[in-house]
């Protein structure tokens, strides 16, 4: 009988995974070295080296892991081992739960860096238990999994995880990954200071933004009601920096609720929402628009009374009048050339489609990071449409996120990264927009197809 454990195919693929796992602890270690740095003499983060560090951890998860359900190598052996597998599960929830963690220090080291030393304790804090989980993960992998693994895996186990992993010619971890990962390793040694075992190549130690793929908003079991009716159940989302996504939905799902929610508007019961990782329950109204949450309300409120000029002011309220405002009023005529024509007159008297135009160029007024846009196409003809969804792929593009609410769902998706699906303040349906455009029961409900 073979023994499957002195196969060349389970010898190539363990081999391989603890080669990777010695790059990893040594990662680790300077990491830590690092964090003991910040915690014990009070030296400030380097953001550059750290997010190269987070960058590595990331590529790891993420490339040579993927997701728990595509490591063939974690079903067989849940397959072969039969009944409960905590160790397994552990690992399984570890990859789950990675990108999450990871791009909430980014957003830790960022803050840390901006107020240093404030925030200091928290980030060495952060850092250590990352590091703990990091440790216990590999641990788990050498000390119980890959001895599990080579005692009840066969040779044609281990022969299909080599096959199913072999994307570039090498089971596991293919040539061109593993240059990936010698080119991240490369940049951290340049980077990281000659006393932790680096080339400490001089360098600038503050990124002037943070990384684009962190979450920029979260939103976790919100729970809002009107008196005793609740209309929104729980309700989970989230929108990265950078994306457009759209909420879609019919009439009464809970849409400009969820929107006013977050603008500060409307109570939250219940839930966790989250905006560059800081709770956002906590902050008034005034302070989310003087942070970037900037919404344009549902159906077109301009100041009547007021001309088109004034209303475009009042977006920069908060911000005086001053050389930026009067280049940031420029901007916008600039894009929305009606409102210069009209600029002098009554906003009441503009017609749907340049109202519509004068609250996003008001909105623009107050610099958004994160726009929320409720129903932006109602009521208006389909060829001001076109262009209002032209306008906001082009804001997108320079770099304002932007959340949709439409009921337009053909429009709403074919523009959006990501979509969701509100019914009754339920999230039912999340996924890619071009995915949800194809989906049978999004083409039913809202394309009439």
């Amino acid at each position: 009988m073979n023994q499957p454990h002195k196969g060349a195919a389970s010898q190539r693929a363990t081999g391989t995974i603890s080669e990777e796992h010695l790059n990893l602890w040594r990662i680790i270690l300077l990491l830590d070295r690092l964090q003991k740095d910040m915690d014990q003499q009070g030296s400030e983060p380097d953001e550059v080296l750290i997010n190269a560090i987070l960058d590595y951890f990331e590529h790891y998860s993420e490339r040579v892991q993927s997701r728990p359900n595509e490591i063939l190598l974690f079903e067989r052996l849940r397959a072969r081992a039969g009944g409960t597998f905590e160790e397994l599960d552990e690992l399984e929830a570890d990859y789950l739960t990675a990108h999450d963690a990871l791009q909430h220090l980014r957003v830790l080291l960022h803050r840390c860096v901006e107020h240093w030393p404030e925030g200091g304790e928290e980030l060495c804090t952060a850092l250590d238990r990352f590091n703990q989980t990091l440790r216990r993960h590999i641990l788990l992998e050498e000390q119980i999994l890959i001895p599990q693994a080579l005692k009840v895996l066969t040779e044609a186990d281990w022969t299909a995880i080599a096959e199913a992993r072999d994307q570039y010619n090498d089971p596991l971890f293919g040539e061109r990954v593993r240059e990936e990962f010698r080119d991240l390793r490369h940049r951290i040694i340049n980077l990281a200071p000659e006393h932790v075992g680096g080339l400490g190549i001089s360098h600038p130690t503050r990124m002037e933004v943070p990384p684009d793929r962190h979450e920029m908003l979260t939103i976790q079991g919100l729970v809002s009601s009107y008196g005793r009716i609740q209309v929104l159940h729980e309700v989970d989302l989230t929108i990265r920096r950078g994306e457009i996504v759209s909420l879609v939905g019919a009439n009464g799902a809970g849409k400009s609720t969820l929107l006013m929610a977050l603008s500060g508007l409307q109570p939250v019961d219940a839930g966790r929402v989250t905006y560059e990782g800081e709770d956002l329950r906590r902050w008034p109204s005034h302070r989310r628009v003087a942070q970037g949450i900037i919404q344009v309300p549902e159906g077109r409120q301009v100041f009547r009374d007021m001309t088109v000029h004034d209303n475009l002011l009042m977006g920069a309220y908060t911000r005086g009048r001053g050389q930026e405002v009067e280049q940031d009023l420029e901007r916008v005529y600039g894009r929305f050339p009606i409102l210069r024509q009209k600029q002098r007159q009554l906003a009441g008297m503009l017609s749907g489609g340049q109202q519509q135009m004068l609250v996003m160029g008001r909105a623009l007024m107050a610099r958004p990071r994160l726009l929320l846009l409720d129903e932006p196409s109602m009521g208006l003809a389909p060829l001001v449409v076109e262009e209002i969804f032209d306008i906001i792929r082009e804001l997108n593009q320079e770099g304002i996120t932007i959340f949709l609410v439409e009921q337009n769902a053909s429009q709403a998706l074919a523009a959006s990264h990501r979509g969701y699906v509100l019914e009754a303040g339920r999230v039912v349906l999340e996924g890619r927009g071009e995915d949800l455009l194809e989906n049978e029961q999004v083409r039913a409900a809202y394309l009439g197809i």
